[in-house]
């Protein structure tokens, strides 16, 4: 993955890969931890936002409250929904999840709001990505005198909107798809009817012959 992809400065970078054996053993439902194991290629911590000024090494960085950013590999999907569910429980901080698959990608963040307060989770589909494309987590003209957390809720609410363009997208795509099955099957079944006639008529004129 390319250095600076996220639009996020450097002094906030991590670059390690997590232990997925040891993560994914933590999963209760023996089904969703196989469902896990297999399809999950790989996972790394990228980023980690903090307020504090001044860090000077990553094991400084990890150790403050902030925004983390993980990518995760997978060899075939699964639901971002419950990708970023099973993760939030697993990790128990506020989070950024970036899903690769095929040539597509998905994101999904965590807001754990506190004792007494429901938790905000969202997570968007599946949609065709470009690898050199930068994906801007961080809008500098908007972000540069907000704290982590309002800049957490800024990307929260920017997932959701992210989340409604792509299930308008696909229904469309789906149909559109419809629309075409219907126009081709109706045009196929004409061909087939003029087909019919015509090998009956082929037929009549061969036992008129004999």
């Amino acid at each position: 993955m390319s250095e600076g992809r996220y639009n996020i400065p450097k002094q906030y970078k991590v670059d390690k890969g997590m232990p997925l054996d040891a993560l994914l053993r933590r999963i209760d439902n023996l089904k969703c931890r196989r469902i896990f194991e297999s399809e999950i290629e790989s996972m790394e911590w990228r980023y980690h936002l903090v307020d504090k000024d001044g860090i000077t090494n990553r094991a400084e960085l990890v150790r403050e409250q902030g925004l983390s950013v993980f990518e995760v590999n997978l060899r075939r999907k699964i639901s971002p929904d419950l990708l970023t569910e099973v993760f939030a429980g697993l990790l128990q901080r506020p989070v950024v999840m970036v899903y690769f698959c095929g040539g597509e990608m998905s994101m999904g963040t965590f807001l754990p709001m506190g004792e007494g307060m429901p938790d905000k989770m969202c997570s968007t589909d599946f949609y065709p990505y470009d690898a050199d494309r930068m994906i801007e987590l961080l809008d500098f003209e908007t972000d540069w005198d907000k704290s982590v957390d309002q800049i957490h809720r800024r990307i929260l609410a920017d997932l959701r909107q992210q989340k409604r363009v792509i299930m308008i997208e696909k229904a469309f795509e789906r149909l559109n798809k419809e629309r075409e099955r219907e126009s081709f099957a109706f045009e196929f079944s004409l061909e087939n009817l003029e087909r019919i006639r015509a090998d009956a008529d082929f037929v009549q004129s061969q036992l008129k012959v004999v």
